[in-house]
């Protein structure tokens, strides 16, 4: 049995050397061969569900897979397509990856996101003005005008629920059920519901926390004088990918 299985795990980092080329040549950030695998196979097309537009009933793509004509980047990093889905490259600072398409005043919003190591951070920014609005020195600090569903397995500050991936990160006042994402290399799904103040966030079909805002300098819903927008979080030191974005008007 023990050689049966020395064979198997053999084979199977032969399998992920040979396909790690197609996620990015010379790329390694500490996968095991079966998260290697894993990235790869997906990145060809083995496994459902790729990067490119859903089709469900009410929902509009915001990214289509190939095309980033209506995305801007905000602060430090870059994000980059590769095989479908969005790729954060950290700088030295914050960066703010930013839909230029103005949301609906209460909307849902759904995407699929992956980390490649489990310490990875990023987060996802709904409800912010344009970035262009700011005096800070670094426009992407203008997402903190709205609010941020974080993407963070460790919680850093303190590790505290209200830091943890799908809470509003660092808001108090939120009803937090706190729920693991799956491991590093593995795609999970998240459905933010934006809805008069009230916002509700879902990991992977399961709700991790409502809140209701009370400041009224924040979160405040698009209007025609005053788009809002979403972002995504170009965080240092940290590799996100992104695909299969989507939303829909409430």
């Amino acid at each position: 049995m023990r050689r049966t299985l020395d064979l198997c795990s053999t084979r199977l980092a032969l399998a992920a050397a040979s396909l790690t080329e197609v996620v990015e040549p010379g790329f390694d950030a500490g996968f095991s061969p079966e998260g290697k695998l894993a990235l790869a196979l997906d990145a060809r097309g083995g496994w459902p569900g790729g990067g490119g537009p859903i089709v469900e009933e009410g929902f509009r793509p915001l990214f289509d897979g190939e095309s980033t004509e209506h995305w801007k980047m905000a602060g430090s990093g870059h994000f980059v397509v590769v095989d479908g889905r969005l790729e954060s490259v950290p700088g030295d600072d914050l960066g703010l990856f930013w839909c230029t398409v103005p949301t609906p005043p209460d909307f849902v919003l759904r995407l699929r996101w992956l980390r490649w190591r489990h310490e990875d951070a990023s987060g996802v920014f709904v409800r912010f003005p344009h970035p262009q609005s700011t005096s800070a020195t670094n426009a992407a600090f203008v997402a903190i005008s709205g609010f941020e569903v974080q993407i963070d397995e460790v919680g850093i500050p303190g590790a505290t629920a209200i830091h943890r991936t799908g809470a509003i990160f660092n808001e108090p006042a939120q009803q937090v059920t706190p729920h693991p994402a799956r491991p590093a290399a593995e795609w999970n799904d998240f459905e933010i519901t934006v809805q008069g103040q009230r916002y509700s966030v879902s990991l992977n079909g399961r709700p991790t926390t409502s809140f209701v805002n009370t400041d009224p300098e924040r979160g405040r819903p698009s209007a025609p004088d005053a788009p809002s927008f979403i972002g995504l979080q170009v965080y240092p030191g940290s590799r996100v990918a992104f695909r299969n974005i989507r939303i829909k008007a409430l």
